[in-house]
């Protein structure tokens, strides 16, 4: 028996112009025919397309499918990175919203499961991605997706070790991150890191010296501060503010110099371009965010400031890396109000050597002085975001 000539032309057809664009691990040849035959089916299910591909490349694409289609979604699959793949981002399109989703579920890296974050360009929030999965998804992927965390039991507090100093003795008390901006030893903060703090010291060149409070945002949690110094590097802040899926890096001092004096960067990317709250004068992150890395600087691969990192909320709530960073524009406009000159950064990259120099000469561990008393009562109040010393938790 012949096979159908007008199915074998389709099939011929649909090769040629299907771009395969999966980057999950070593799939490549095995999964080319399984893919065309998916492009079949999706093509009678309305419409749909699906492709994975370098994520920033995808959302372009993803975007112009946006245009060509009554409805496209974009989605993520479960738990991808413990599943051994790069990235998990997926998208589809069809006819109606549920075509195109149920095209997305039946992608065979969508088997345990695809939740939908966008349709079209709006972004969703979390309710409306659980009444998406409750209702095109088998039961139970709600809380596949979304974990009930369980409520933690409060232990008692650890009584606070005794201090020999004396209590009104000014010590140091805590640690921060800050970077300077400018030749003349300008440095931005965040508020939290200074606030309250008897004085503030840096280390440059090896030497302790003060820094002094110019302003402070408490409301952004900003601050800018002054030392007598002549920085050798400093930071110069992006043009333009971080965009969706923007590589980025964070350096700081996250465990304090006095558990480690080496400064410490970490890489990810730009998930969410509102923070905490829908705040859109923040951006979350991916790349990991810990006590002590607070006012340190977030830069793009040019070296360009394009955020402050400033909290880490999700581990208060029982969520691995949910970490948020102030947007560029953000502290442009909290230095220009306060009459002082920077630089704008140029797009061409650094390399490896490059970013290394800058990011160990332009970044400065910060501490907190405060008298023993006030240590104690900030302590007690358990509500302060600062980064204590562990001999005084």
């Amino acid at each position: 028996m012949q096979p159908n000539a007008e199915i074998i032309k389709s099939l011929n057809e649909i090769t040629s112009q299907l771009r395969v664009s999966f980057v999950l691990g070593s799939w490549f040849m095995k999964k080319i025919l399984g893919i065309v035959v998916l492009g079949l089916l999706l093509q009678g299910c309305g419409g749909g397309v699906a492709k994975y591909n370098n994520e920033q490349t995808m959302w372009n694409e993803y975007q112009n499918i946006v245009s060509q289609n009554n409805y496209a979604v974009w989605g993520e699959l479960y738990n991808y990175k413990s599943r051994g793949y790069s990235f998990g981002k997926v998208y589809a399109a069809g006819e109606t919203l549920a075509l195109a989703i149920q095209n997305m579920n039946t992608i065979d890296a969508c088997n345990e499961g695809c939740k939908v974050l966008y349709i079209k360009l709006d972004p969703l929030n979390e309710n409306k991605q659980k009444e998406l999965l409750a209702k095109y998804s088998p039961p139970g992927f709600v809380d596949k997706f979304f974990p009930k965390v369980k409520k933690i039991v409060k232990k008692p507090k650890k009584q606070k070790p005794k201090i020999i100093t004396g209590n009104n003795e000014v010590v140091p008390a805590a640690s921060g991150s800050g970077f300077f901006i400018t030749s003349s030893g300008y440095i931005i903060s965040n508020n939290h890191v200074i606030e309250g703090c008897r004085k503030v010291t840096l280390t440059h060149n090896g030497q302790e010296v003060s820094a002094h409070v110019i302003a402070s945002d408490i409301k952004n949690d900003l601050a800018i501060l002054k030392a007598n110094v002549r920085p050798n590097r400093f930071f110069k802040l992006s043009q333009e503010d971080a965009k969706l899926l923007d590589n980025v890096i964070i350096a700081g001092y996250p465990l304090g110099k006095r558990v480690s004096a080496a400064i410490k960067t970490s890489k990810g990317s730009v998930t969410s371009l509102a923070g905490y709250g829908d705040n859109y004068s923040n951006f979350q992150t991916d790349a990991a965010l810990n006590q002590g890395n607070s006012g340190g600087p977030i830069m793009n691969g040019s070296g360009n400031i394009i955020g402050v990192a400033v909290a880490n909320y999700g581990k208060q709530a029982g969520v691995e890396s949910f970490n948020f960073g102030i947007k560029s524009s953000t502290v442009k406009t909290f230095i220009e109000s306060n009459d002082i000159k920077y630089s704008k950064g140029s797009k061409s990259n650094l390399s490896n050597e490059q970013l290394s120099n800058l990011i160990t000469n332009a970044t400065i561990y910060l501490e907190c002085w405060l008298t023993v008393a006030e240590i104690k009562q900030i302590l007690a109040q358990d509500e302060s975001r600062k980064a204590f010393y562990s001999k005084y938790q």
